[in-house]
């Protein structure tokens, strides 16, 4: 079996056991056949050095982990994946072993279901790891339907040896969906289904492919727009690959569009990724083209005042603006920092950009007045930031005081981007003013701590077991209803 590269970085999907640190990382994809057939398609991806090996038959030594997935709607078990995914053999265990890998497909109906992972060394039962995910499968037969867009490490013509083929190449996943600096290409596929029946055959498809920034929805490489000529089918192929050499760091989505040969949009779908490139930064000659005379600009010609209102972008600007911004702004020109900050706005309103800039000028305003300091602008505060980049949240709950826990605001979005129940977790470890710090969030990019939740209870329960996040039951207070709920 080919030696795979197993990525530790922080993931909701790796998981750690709490014997002798298994780990493991889990990918799962909803797909659909040609028949209209629903299955999810899992990865499972084993740390070499991280489990067991013991003597077989062969007098070779072998690691071995059963792998049980239960999909269940509610209390009830409607599939089952029961497996043993079993190492490569070798005559000893010295040195460093490569990590084993397989994938497989479970055939499961329409539905919204959890999905409990268990995993066991088997020549060390206490090593078991735990985890649950849930998946949503939609493939109505009288509409037209996606999976979701897959990134991929490369994509070229596959070997005897490759394990990763599909649609005729071979397509290592990008774990994680991480981009370092040393890919210099992002390869993407995406199925889309029942066209033909919905359409007719032969009927002309145009796809739109092209990566956007996470915090502006702006066009992050607008030379590196793919459009592909398709024609319907029962399953339609979207396969291709950008070019991400020179896109700077930062959160970014890939973005499919479809359209009809009426340019009617039928389907959007996109995934959020993250790029590591710090060696590209930005470059201010872009700008030298932008006229300011005669714009709101024009007049915003004090120093410290024009800083200050580009600094106060810092939420809804780009990774490498807010790196170039918190460390460079001081060696710009006051004239190229004005055709930075009329083209910023230019970009998000060709027709207004005084008006767009007047509008965010007063969240910047608000987000001041209800979080900031005068220690600390509102705009620079977790929640500050959060406010003005996402917009005002559906709920706020607030818990100013709790028998066990600092204070802290669970924020909750209804809808946000291309995610559903969106959440946000601030809290106050200091006891100390109004600047409260972000915890945790279930939010594409954004901070993730799995281990939020006794963070919060800290003060009265000391965490000895790192691997139990649920802080036990308390009078008074309801973390895990609070999170649940709201």
């Amino acid at each position: 079996m080919k030696k795979l590269t197993l990525f530790v970085a922080a993931c909701l999907l790796v998981l750690t056991g709490s014997a002798q640190n298994m780990k493991a990382f889990i990918s799962h994809k909803a797909y659909c056949t040609d028949k209209m057939q629903p299955y999810i398609e899992f990865t499972f991806i084993i740390g070499g050095n991280s489990v067991k090996y013991a003597l077989n038959e062969h007098q070779k030594y072998e690691a071995d982990v059963d792998i049980r997935v239960d999909v269940a709607k509610g209390d009830t078990v409607v599939k089952t994946l029961h497996y043993i995914l079993s190492s490569d053999e070798f005559a000893d265990t010295t040195g460093q072993l490569p990590d084993f890998a397989d994938i497989q497909n479970l055939p499961v109906p329409n539905g919204d279901f959890f999905l409990n992972f268990y995993l066991t060394d088997l020549h060390q039962d206490s090593m078991q790891l735990k985890y649950i995910d849930r998946i949503v499968l939609n493939f109505p037969e009288d509409k037209i339907s996606s999976s979701r867009i897959s990134l991929y490490e490369d994509l070229r013509a596959p070997e005897s040896t490759d394990m990763y083929i599909k649609y005729g190449f071979c397509l290592p996943p990008s774990y994680y969906n991480f981009i370092p600096e040393n890919q210099y290409t992002l390869p993407f596929a995406l199925e889309i289904y029942n066209t033909k029946h919905v359409l007719g055959a032969g009927v002309p498809l145009v796809a739109k492919c092209f990566v956007e920034n996470a915090e502006n929805k702006l066009v992050a490489l607008p030379n590196n727009i793919i459009t592909k000529e398709l024609t319907t089918d029962d399953v339609v192929l979207v396969i291709d690959q950008f070019n991400v050499f020179k896109l700077p760091s930062g959160n970014y989505n890939t973005v499919v569009e479809l359209y009809d040969e009426h340019d009617s949009l039928l389907l959007v779908n996109k995934v959020f990724f993250q790029r590591s490139n710090p060696s590209v930064q930005l470059d201010l000659t872009r700008y030298n083209d932008v006229v300011v005379e005669n714009s709101f600009v024009a007049s915003m010609t004090d120093r410290k005042v024009l800083e200050e209102n580009v600094h106060c972008l810092y939420p809804i600007s780009t990774t490498v603006e807010r790196n170039f911004f918190e460390n460079r702004m001081k060696d710009v020109e006051t004239e190229q920092l004005q055709r930075y900050f009329y083209a910023f706005w230019l970009a998000r309103n060709p027709n207004n950009p005084e008006a767009e800039w007047n509008k965010y000028a007063k969240m910047v305003s608000f987000v001041h007045e209800r979080f900031g300091s005068k220690q600390v602008k509102g705009y620079l505060t977790d929640r500050g930031r959060v406010y003005l980049q996402y917009g005002q949240p559906n709920e706020i709950l607030e818990i100013p005081s709790d028998p066990t826990t600092v204070p802290y605001e669970i924020w909750h979005y209804y809808y946000l981007d291309d995610q559903s129940n969106v959440k946000f977790v601030f809290y106050d470890p200091s006891l100390v003013g109004n600047d409260y710090e972000l915890l945790h969030s279930n939010k594409y990019g954004e901070l993730h701590d799995s281990n939020w939740k006794m963070k919060l209870v800290k003060k009265i329960q000391p965490q000895t077991d790192i691997y139990n996040g649920t802080p036990e039951d308390y009078y008074g207070g309801d973390i895990n209803g609070n999170w649940r709920y709201h």
